[in-house]
This record gives C-alpha cells, sequence and structure tokens, in this order.
C-alpha cells in the first residue's frame, strides 16, 4: 500500500510513543531510509492539524538550518556553484555531509520539545493557525481535505474537511468511522470533485483506492457492472486497483483508455485534451488511444504520453513522477509557467504575468505542506518579485 494508512495505526500509539515515532521517520527521511508504510504515517499526521504541520517545519528547519550552511560550503567547493545558481530551487544537501544516526536521539528530545512547547503555547495564549481569507492579501496555505460528491440526480454534498478519505459502497458514501455522506437511492452515477486547493482520498465499492490531487473530478457509478469497472478522470489520479480476475478496471479520459486487472498507475490530464501522461508503478496496464484506436502495454517504471493524437511510452524515474502522491513537488526540468501552473492548483491562486519572463528551467522540489511565500522565494534568483492583489490574485513580475 503506498500512500493510505488505516486510522487505528495512529490510534494505537500514546502521544509520546507518536511524537518519538514521528521525528525518528523524519531522520529517516533525510537519510533516504524511509519505508513507504513510514511515509504514510507521517503523512497521515500531518493532515491530522495546522498544530502538527507547524511542529514537523519547526522540527525539520532546526536540523536544515543547522546543517545546510556546511552542505552548501562543500557544494560550492566541488560544482561551479554560479553556473547552477540560476537553476537551483531547493539547497543541495549531501547525505555524505550528515551524520543522522548520531543525531537521533537529539533530534527525537528536540521534536518532542517543539511539539509539547507548541502544544501548550497554543493552549496557553490560544493561537489560531491563520484562516484562508487572512492570508488571500499576503499568502497561501497548502491544499487540504476538500471536495465535493454529485449524484446524477442533482444532489450534492461537501465532504468533511477533518476526514481525508472516503468509502463508496452500493448503499451510499461514509466516511472510515461510519458516519454517512449519503444514501445512494438509485444505481446511477456521480462524481467526486476536488477543486483548486483541495485533495480526497476515495475506495470505490470494489476495494479500489483513488488519490485525488487538486482541481480533479472522478465519475463513477454507484454500482460496477458485471463484466467491467469503469470509471472517468479529468485532473490526475493514483489508482491502486483492486485484482478482479474477470472484472477489467478502465479509466477514461478525453482522449484515451486505460485497462487494468489490478495494478498501481498515475493518470495526469491537467495538461489538456491532447496531453495525457499515465504512469506505472507495478503490475501492467494496456492505454488506448481514441481517435487511432492504437494501443500499447506498460511495464513498471514506464510512461505513456498521448500528444496531439500520437501516442508513446518512455522510461521515468517514478518516484519523481509521482512526487505528489508522497506530498512533495517535483520541479525537475520545468519552465517558471509550469511550476506556476503547479503552484496555483495547489494553493488556489490565480497568477498573472507582467512583463517578459525569464526562460529557465527548474530542479529539485519541496514537500507540499509549505506556504507559497515559502516556494516563491525562488523568484527572486531569477530578478523576479511578485505580490498580492486586494482580492488575492498573485502579480509576477520583472524587477
Amino acid at each position: 500500500m503506498r500512500y493510505l494508512l488505516l486510522k487505528r495505526d495512529i490510534m494505537n500509539l500514546t502521544e509520546e510513543e507518536l511524537l518519538i515515532r514521528i521525528s525518528t521517520l523524519i531522520v529517516q527521511e533525510m537519510k533516504g531510509e524511509q519505508h513507504a508504510e513510514d511515509r504514510l504515517l507521517i503523512k497521515k499526521w500531518l493532515s491530522e492539524s495546522p498544530e502538527n504541520q507547524a511542529v514537523y517545519k519547526r522540527c525539520f528547519d532546526q536540523i536544515m538550518q543547522k546543517k545546510a550552511f556546511e552542505s552548501l560550503q562543500e557544494f560550492e567547493k566541488n560544482r561551479d556553484f554560479e553556473k547552477v545558481r540560476s537553476k537551483l530551487f531547493v539547497r543541495p544537501v549531501p547525505q555524505k555531509a550528515f551524520q543522522f544516526k548520531r543525531l537521533l536521539p537529539y533530534v527525537a528530545a528536540a521534536c518532542l520539545l517543539i511539539a509539547f512547547g507548541s502544544v501548550w503555547y497554543y493552549n496557553q495564549i490560544g493561537l489560531k493557525i491563520p484562516a484562508e481569507n487572512q492570508l488571500s492579501q499576503t499568502d497561501r496555505l497548502p491544499a487540504k481535505n476538500r471536495a465535493i460528491v454529485t449524484f446524477s440526480d442533482g444532489r450534492q454534498f461537501q465532504l468533511n474537511e477533518r476526514e481525508s478519505e472516503v468509502f463508496i459502497s452500493n448503499k451510499g458514501v461514509h466516511y472510515d468511522d461510519g458516519g454517512e455522506v449519503a444514501e445512494t437511492q438509485a444505481a446511477q452515477f456521480a462524481t467526486i470533485e476536488t477543486p483548486r486547493g483541495g485533495i480526497y482520498d476515495v475506495i470505490l465499492p470494489d476495494g479500489t483506492r483513488v488519490k485525488l490531487n487538486a482541481a480533479t473530478t472522478l465519475r463513477y457509478p454507484t454500482v460496477f457492472a458485471t463484466d467491467k469497472r469503469e470509471v472517468n478522470v479529468h485532473g490526475e489520479a493514483y489508482f491502486e486497483v483492486a485484482k478482479r480476475k474477470n472484472q477489467p478496471f478502465i479509466v477514461e479520459t478525453a482522449n484515451q483508455q486505460v485497462s487494468v486487472l489490478g495494478t498501481h498507475f498515475n493518470v495526469n490530464t491537467y495538461g489538456n485534451k491532447s496531453d495525457m501522461r499515465t504512469t506505472l508503478l507495478e503490475g501492467k496496464v494496456q492505454v488506448k488511444e481514441l481517435t487511432s484506436g492504437k494501443h500499447i502495454v506498460l511495464l513498471p517504471g514506464y510512461q505513456s504520453l498521448v500528444n496531439k493524437g500520437k501516442l508513446t511510452s518512455r522510461a521515468v524515474d517514478v518516484d519523481q513522477e509521482l512526487a505528489w502522491v508522497d506530498g512533495r513537488f517535483n520541479f525537475d526540468g520545468k519552465s517558471l509557467f509550469e511550476v506556476m501552473d503547479d503552484l496555483s492548483r495547489w494553493y488556489n491562486v490565480d497568477v498573472e504575468y507582467r512583463g517578459q519572463m525569464p526562460d529557465v528551467e527548474f530542479f529539485g522540489g519541496t514537500y507540499r505542506t509549505s506556504k507559497l511565500s515559502t516556494i516563491l522565494k525562488i523568484l527572486k534568483d531569477q530578478n523576479l518579485h511578485y505580490h498580492f492583489t486586494a482580492n488575492g490574485k498573485l502579480i509576477i513580475e520583472k524587477n
């Protein structure tokens, strides 16, 4: 299982045990030794509250601030720093420059102190995380659990922002704790839509798990046909398909069809109707371009691309392509406009460009829990500056 974590895995830990576990996982993540299941625990914990996100960020920053200067010095000695400075997004942190194993007990203690201190501080002074509308003219918070369910009979329901996943059955829509969202009145189609600045996880009637990125729509039948399981996607979604030998799972987009029996893959249709990518993590899928009828079979580590009616495939770095599933931005090889498109969806902000924008290529990335202003610091290296208008639009200008 790549990204979904059951609530009982969290609930079985005491608060102190959880904080120790989280701090340990942070160090393992920096060392590159973190297992997929452990990443799920951190992501689940982060989704619980803004306070948890603040604790994690402060703990992470405490380590990075202490080591970043040493790492940057080492980097400058071995590379021509000025040649890559215009492209540099994240500070280089070579693993060999860190001795995390020795730091672990101190990091754990520091994180515990930060965590308990933060809880006390919040309680003592009643500090509140700024609401989105309070930040709209100066900053934007990252996406949160937000989605709408719409049935073909016209009924519409807003999903709970305190929940991160929703279960679909032939009886209706409900949360993990059994709380009901809506009852299915008859066999029909329904959609779950995440807006810009929204994400949600969906468990379909057959047990297939779907993670919806921001600005994504998933259309599904409340009851699957006996011979196939078919859904429609616009936007970006990661699928962990439940295996059913005689009932293939089919994902349709504007111009392609992906057919599987049981596998893990990602579908991205953000670009437009003529630009769609399917990335395979495990198993096997068949991708068909609907206009020409051409099809190919993807193996793990490969990505299909439908562009202007042409269907091709290529080998890719799956971890980079699926960075969003693990809560990261990956900007490797992206232009300024592509980077800002990602940020626009994630932070629910309109972007306006004034003047000639530089033709540059970025590399690196950061965590999706960061505030928008933190990420926009990269613009300074391109002699760009930004500000928010009264209605929250982000203006980017050449200095």
